[in-house]
């Protein structure tokens, strides 16, 4: 990732996302591996930060495409790639935040097969949000049989 890169991304967070802190260049370069991009006319046109939470979960944070290439497949694209990244890294959950009442992010999210499982209010907002997720690892409907312990 250049630094134009991280610039563009952190302009297109701040864009496309109702934050409490805004990003900076330099915060998109220090975590670079942590995200996946796409670029269309020489500019970053879909991005979606994925970073491990705990040992079995990661998280899909603020998947954002420009509007003019809304509706184009860039966020499957680039929210494939994350998912495909968790499974690597050795992720069973998804998770994702979707502020209440953002209809499109949560149309999108339940066609990649995650289901909201809880919502809290955040204050700093003033919004309710949305707990959603993904199980990537199902449990096994015939786990072996553990040798007591």
């Amino acid at each position: 990732m250049t630094r134009a890169e991280a610039d563009e991304i952190a302009q297109l967070l701040n864009d496309r996302n109702r934050l409490v802190r805004r990003y900076t260049g330099q915060q998109v370069l220090v975590d670079a591996d942590n995200y996946e991009y796409e670029n269309r006319d020489g500019h970053v046109a879909a991005c979606v930060e994925r970073k491990r939470a705990q040992w079995y979960q990661w998280e899909i944070r603020h998947l954002s495409v420009r509007e003019e290439w809304e509706g184009k497949g860039l966020a499957f694209a680039v929210y494939s790639r994350a998912e495909a990244a968790a499974l690597q890294g050795g992720a069973c959950v998804l998770q994702c935040t979707i502020r209440q009442g953002n209809k499109d992010s949560e149309k999108f999210f339940r066609r990649q097969g995650f289901t909201g499982v809880g919502a809290f209010y955040y204050q700093a907002t003033n919004n309710n949000v949305g707990i959603w997720q993904k199980v990537l690892r199902p449990a096994s409907r015939h786990p072996e049989k553990q040798e007591p312990g």
